[in-house]
């Protein structure tokens, strides 16, 4: 067996083993460093939910937001009537459903409904940033 420095390079022979210095540069490890051009999060938007019922004692609004929990997001009767909250959500689809006096319904308001596994309908919120 001989030695690459002993025998002429051969056509296939990568030109790094005839000639170091071409050898490619080093890749850093570790993530690429950021640029001014890489985008931010989208920034999280304020989103107020109203419901007008004058005979409702209590509202709240579940949602996938929340674990469609009843507790967690109790809605506040103003003196009109209308029953308001406001939540930051993150951009994103979002379906939710306010519960009064303990039944559940889609808001009446939503531009978009959908059909969940209960078969009733759940209201469509899309969030944009």
């Amino acid at each position: 067996m001989s030695s690459l420095a002993s025998e002429p390079p051969h056509l296939l022979t990568p030109l790094a083993a005839v000639w170091p210095e071409a050898a490619p540069a080093e890749k850093p490890a570790g993530p690429p460093p950021a640029t001014a051009s890489a985008k931010a999060a989208p920034a999280a938007v304020q989103v107020a939910f109203v419901l007008l019922d004058l005979g409702a004692k209590r509202v709240s609004l579940c949602g996938d937001f929340n674990g469609w929990s009843k507790e967690a997001t109790p809605m506040t009767r103003e003196d009109n009537g209308y029953w308001k909250t406001t939540l930051t959500l993150a951009p994103g689809r979002y379906e939710y459903k306010f519960v009064v006096d303990g039944e559940w319904i889609p808001d009446p308001l939503a531009r978009d409904n959908v059909w969940n596994h209960h078969g009733t309908l759940n209201s469509v919120l899309e969030v944009r940033g």
